[in-house]
């Protein structure tokens, strides 16, 4: 059974004394997926019922609905219509303007380097479940997506429809002229590789551990088009607001850092503490309030990281291993058993 809030928040039954420990996402980015499943021949409210999400769920884009739930409503969608290439479909038409106060932000910057900084700084607003950041070494960046949210099972269309998101947000950010380097997609490329070769026209590569678009760093020092000084006021004022709230769950804050700073081989407590401009004996104390201590935090980021990269991915076992900065496969191998009670390898096995 489920329930659309007054505050626009799906929430699943729960048990009276249970603790909700998801992130969410809105719904703007999935409001047209009744018409491509019509296109390809299925009912959403079969989709809907499987799922057990209400009907109307998707009709008010600032709508938040638990990630997990927005995961299994693309697999199942895609299982339905038998398209392993739904993902992109759904979002080869989201813009940066579907972002919400994310997009709004982004477009106040002076340059594409500053508006993509407000967009990654403030994209909880858009999705507290998962990170977006912006990496450069040397001449080129790249535009990461991860996925933060304990939990999540398949995740193959939510990685191949944020590229195609976040390919759509620099095109409208850089202009129609820009195109990336190449595109790197965290999951097993569909069968048919067509249409994503067609939407991107550069070269793909999938099973990577990471999702990313990857350009030129020339781009980002572009000027955008000035916003009136009152509508940027505006703007900031209500996503100062809006972001408050979405920090009040410090667990989780931490977690997305985390999150991002493993893409970056920097997860030492100092580090990330830094992040939120304390020092880490403050950090520590206020996850122990919690009941969480860091060690075990950086201990499930790294373990759901590795469950998605051997479950979505074709990597060797040695690669994720470097990919999660361990310094041998044994190493990791050792860690993913005290976790999980089983091998990598058995584990792949039994998700595949």
């Amino acid at each position: 059974m489920s329930t659309l809030g007054k505050t626009g928040r799906y929430f699943p039954a729960l048990p009276a004394d249970a603790v909700p420990d998801w992130g969410d996402a809105r719904v703007a980015a999935y409001r047209r997926l009744p018409e491509v499943l019509a296109g390809l021949g299925v009912d959403f409210r079969d989709v809907l019922d499987a799922v057990g999400l209400p009907a109307g769920c998707l009709d008010d884009p600032d709508t938040r609905i638990p990630y997990p739930v927005l995961g299994q409503l693309l697999q199942v969608s895609a299982q339905q219509a038998n398209c392993d290439y739904l993902g992109l479909l759904l979002a080869q038409h989201v813009r940066l303007a579907d972002m919400g106060l994310a997009g709004q932000i982004a477009s106040c910057g002076e340059t594409v380097g500053e508006g993509l900084q407000n967009f990654t700084r403030f994209f909880t607003l858009q999705n507290s479940a998962a990170t977006v950041s912006v990496i450069t070494s040397g001449g080129f960046s790249r535009l990461v997506y991860a996925i933060a949210q304990p939990s999540m099972s398949d995740t193959g269309q939510m990685q191949l429809g944020s590229m195609a998101i976040a390919f759509n947000i620099l095109q409208d950010l850089c202009g129609r002229q820009w195109l990336p380097v190449v595109v790197t997609v965290a999951s097993r490329a569909p069968f048919n590789l067509r249409p994503c070769q067609k939407f991107f026209r550069v070269p793909l590569r999938f099973d990577c551990d990471e999702s990313a678009v990857v350009f030129e760093s020339h781009w980002l020092d572009r000027p955008l088009p000035l916003v009136d000084p009152l509508t940027r006021q505006r703007i900031e004022t209500e996503v100062r607001l809006r972001q408050s709230e979405v920090l009040a769950n410090f667990p989780s804050a931490v977690r997305r850092v985390l999150r991002r700073q493993l893409l970056l081989g920097a997860c030492s407590i100092d580090v990330v503490a830094t992040q939120f401009g304390m020092h880490r004996r403050t950090l520590d104390r206020r996850l122990q309030r919690h009941g969480v201590l860091y060690s075990e935090l950086l201990d499930e980021v790294r373990h759901e990281v590795a469950c998605q990269l051997l479950r979505d991915t074709g990597l060797q076992v040695q690669q994720i291993a470097e990919s999660l900065r361990y310094s041998s496969a044994a190493n990791f191998a050792t860690a993913f058993r005290r976790w999980s009670g089983v091998t990598p390898t058995d584990f792949r096995r039994t998700a595949s």
